[in-house]
Formats: structure tokens, sequence, C-alpha cells
């Protein structure tokens, strides 16, 4: 009995210090893309902006889902006109930044953000300080996908005059979000299950930095896809700098989503929450019960339920996420 034991110890703590190794290791990056415009970096978040384009006076703000970065935008918003400033994930690899750019990259001289790096709340202080201080539109749309929904709504809680102003309009996108009172897909968001997810998230991705397509488009969440999306997809698992940092924005996205209250919907205006008809990431029926909650406090908020679509509309289809009128 005593050999039980203590082989089942060994092997309990092998499998915690195989999970710490993946949890705690300084990631290489994998996967770039390219980019026409200036990087910029503060603290762990780099930012990209592209110029306006024949006299456009709107600019576009957005930022990625959880496991996603600033390319996610790239191919729905490649034909507008509006200055376009995407904002990565903290501690996420740059897809744009390479050895000879590097030098390139703008150091901004922003005010300390007091919040943890990798929660919803750091991602929201600098995105709402890029709203102040970088987008040069006199009408603003603010995009964010998954996570990044939760992100752009928290930037409206802590900067709520921006978010409201007369002066300059802004209205918002929230594309299959994170919400408030909502929940993440199964059961992932019940204390034990949450729990067990979240100790075993580095081991899991590190085992799939590198997946395949053929295993990739096995996943319920690649139903429908397209060339773009799988491409895109390859890079979830490879994508941050560190799986400490995934780890504590899943735990972030559940603490969100428990103590949020309703009343953050009513900081922007005019707000759209795009739906898909399916939705393998997360909850949707807690997804439609938060927007319609909000409906009941903000006249601005309206719901676009798409059909054919999963959780990654604007890769599914980017013509409906460019059809969402501006606000006038």
């Amino acid at each position: 009995m005593l050999t039980f034991f203590l082989t089942l110890l060994f092997l309990l703590l092998s499998l915690h210090a195989y999970r710490e190794y993946w949890r705690l290791r300084n990631l290489p990056q994998i996967h770039h893309g390219e980019f026409a415009g200036e990087l910029m970096k503060v603290g762990a978040t780099y930012i990209a902006r592209r110029p306006a384009n024949n006299g456009s006076r709107r600019s576009i703000i957005c930022f990625p889902g959880f496991l996603e970065d600033m390319r996610y935008f790239q191919d729905v918003y490649k034909d507008d006109d509006a200055e376009l400033i995407l904002v990565n994930n903290a501690n996420y690899h740059c897809p744009f930044l390479t050895e000879s750019a590097a030098d390139d990259v703008i150091e901004l001289n922003w005010p300390e953000n007091p919040y943890l790096t990798g929660t919803i709340e750091h991602d929201g202080f600098y995105l709402g300080l890029a709203l102040e201080r970088l987008a040069s539109g006199r009408e603003v749309r603010i995009h964010g996908h998954s996570r990044g929904g939760s992100v752009v709504l928290e930037a409206g809680r802590q900067y709520p005059v921006l978010a409201s102003s007369k002066e300059r309009p802004v209205s918002a996108v929230l594309e299959a979000p994170v919400l408030p009172q909502a929940r993440t897909a199964g059961n992932t968001s019940e204390p034990l299950p949450h729990r067990i997810t979240c100790f075993f998230i580095p081991i899991f991705f590190g085992l799939s930095r590198n997946i395949s397509t053929e295993r990739l488009l096995k996943l319920p969440m690649m139903r429908p896809t397209n060339a773009l999306k799988t491409h895109l997809c390859l890079s979830i698992f490879s994508v941050s700098r560190s799986y400490a940092t995934c780890v504590r924005n899943v735990q972030s996205i559940v603490t969100w989503q428990r103590t949020m209250g309703f009343d953050v919907y009513d900081n922007f205006p005019s707000l759209t929450l795009v739906i898909g008809e399916r939705d393998d990431s997360l909850d949707r029926p807690s997804m439609l019960a938060s927007a319609e909650q909000g409906q009941t406090r903000n006249r601005g908020l309206s719901i676009l339920k798409t059909i054919g679509t999963n959780h990654f509309i604007s890769l599914e289809q980017p013509n409906t996420i460019r059809a969402i009128h501006w606000r006038d």
C-alpha cells in the first residue's frame, strides 16, 4: 500500500512539474503577418495603426479574443478607408514584429496600468487610452471579438465620458462577446471544471503548439471554416508569450462574467451585438439572455443574429460585419 501511495505521489508531482514547465516558459514566436502602418508598444501591449485614406474622418479600434492576435481583423477591414487601430492582448506576441522592425516600434509614455497583466481590466485600461490618445477620427467604432467584447465594455466602464461623448460619437461592435452574467461553453464556468481547466491549460496548449490542420479541423469551433479561418486558427495555441498569461485570461473571463453587472451596457450609446447561429466557445443562450438584459437598459443596443456561423463571424462572414452601419 505504501508503495502505491508513493508511486501515486511521484506521478502527481511529475504531472505538476510538467505543468509548471509549460506554464512558466517564455515561449518563442512562431507565426507572423504583414502590416502597412506603425507599431507602438506600452508595457506588455502592442498596438498597430494604419492611417485613414481618401479623407476619411473615421477611426476603427479593434481588440481580439482569447488566443487571437491583431491579424484577426485585417481582412474584414482591409478595404475600409477609416483609420485602423489594432490593440493586441497583453503579453501576446506582436504578429507584425520582425527583427528588422524592432527598432521602429514607438514606445508610448502612457500612465502605468494599475491592473494585473492578463485580466480584462488591464486590457480595458489601454483600450480606453487608445481611444483617448490615438484615435484621430471624428467618429469612432470599437470592435471587440469574444474576450475582446468584454474588454470593450470594460473600457467603457473605466472611461464613461469618452464612450458617451457627444462631440465625438463612439459606437461599439461586440462580436460573439464575453458578456456579464453569461458563461463559457459547456460547464467550464462551474467552479470545479474551471479549476481543472486552468490546471491543464498549460499542458494541453503546450502539446498543441504546432497543431496540424487535420487535427485543428476536427475541433467543433472550426465548423464552418475557410482558408483564412483555418490559417489564423492554426496559431491559437502559440500567440501568447506565456501560458501563465492564458491561465489568467481564463480566470479573468469567468470572474468578470460572474461579478459584472448589466450596468456595464450603459456606457456606449450605440452597441451592436453580433451572435453566431451556434457557438462552440461561449454559451449562446446565456449570451443572448445577457444581451436582452442590456436592451432593457440601453435603447441603443441592438442584437444581430447571424445564420450559418459559429464563434468567428468576422472570418466566416466578413460581409456581415462590414454591413453594420456607422452611428449617424
